[in-house]
């Protein structure tokens, strides 16, 4: 489903929540309107982590979430079930946001890309997001914003 994005370009920002940085890696652009409505389902995973005094994750927490994400993206790379938009990592809180047309098939890819490993400490909710405001809050709203 990458075809879905005229570019595979991301950028990373900070945000500021309760006082403690937020890293925020995102795409920066958004699908053709139809494309983003027949992918109207917004997955967002949820990992909660006790981490450093600066809310970010400790080297331990690091390693879990990058066998996680390995894991999730190999599984979701070559598909057009699922694609990534967004991670936050910050605030004691790690997040993946992804747009689905098929949650059912999402949550059983998802699945099968974790087979085998550990319990992972995660929360999934689902929402209509037919306008993709999850991925379009994150972006700049204008270029005198991305310096």
């Amino acid at each position: 489903m990458s075809s879905i994005f005229p570019g595979d370009l991301w950028a990373v920002g900070e945000a500021q929540i309760e006082g403690l940085t937020v890293i925020v890696r995102f795409r920066t652009g958004l699908p053709s309107a139809p494309d983003r409505q027949i992918n109207e389902n917004l997955v967002i995973i949820s990992w909660p982590y006790q981490g450093t005094e600066s809310g970010m994750p400790s080297d331990e927490d690091k390693q879990s979430h990058n066998s996680f994400e390995e894991a999730i993206e190999k599984g979701f790379e070559n598909s057009d079930i699922g694609v990534q938009v967004a991670c936050l990592t910050g605030n004691h809180h790690k997040e993946w946001r992804y747009y689905t047309r098929d949650v059912e098939a999402f949550l059983d890819a998802f699945n099968a890309c974790l087979a085998g490993h550990p319990v992972y400490p995660i929360q999934l909710r689902m929402y209509k997001d037919p306008d993709w405001n999850a991925l379009a809050e994150l972006q700049p709203q204008g270029s005198d914003q991305l310096h």
